[in-house]
């Protein structure tokens, strides 16, 4: 099931699911951080880094929405392991150009998530052998 949108539809697969969780987490996040209530150390840390798991799980999502409607190709696993590759370059790049610019530390902890975060992103769907991928031998 899905919907029709220039010819292509796009199915409920992990690539939505963890897509949408990521941006669950985003909205959480923002939310936890506008109250000011967070006093232990440890969990303002892991609220510090999560933003870069939400964003690297919906960035991959939107990628693959943009293969499916904007170019009307199909979403390969090539395309998938592309995607998430790009999107953890954009997550160095973003790192480094905070730390050139704004004068902010080059923060591992946000790169070392993200990595994992794609690395999750990349194993699911092979896994569960997605049927949402839909060519792997492309």
């Amino acid at each position: 099931m899905g919907y029709d949108i220039f010819m292509r539809k796009i199915k409920f697969g992990s690539v939505e699911l963890l897509g949408f969780i990521g941006i669950l987490v985003w909205v959480c996040v923002t939310y936890i951080r506008t109250n000011d209530s967070v006093f232990n150390p440890v969990f303002s840390f892991v609220i510090g880094i999560l933003p870069n798991l939400g964003a690297a799980w919906t960035m991959t999502m939107f990628g693959k929405w943009t293969v499916l409607i904007a170019m009307n190709r199909r979403y390969s696993l090539k395309k998938h392991a592309a995607f998430c590759i790009g999107v953890l370059a954009v997550a160095v790049l973003s790192e480094y150009l905070y730390d050139v610019f704004l004068q902010n530390p080059f923060d591992i902890y946000d790169i070392l998530l993200t990595v994992i975060a794609q690395l999750i992103m990349f194993i699911l769907p092979v896994l569960t052998k997605d049927k949402y991928l839909e060519s792997y031998d492309e």
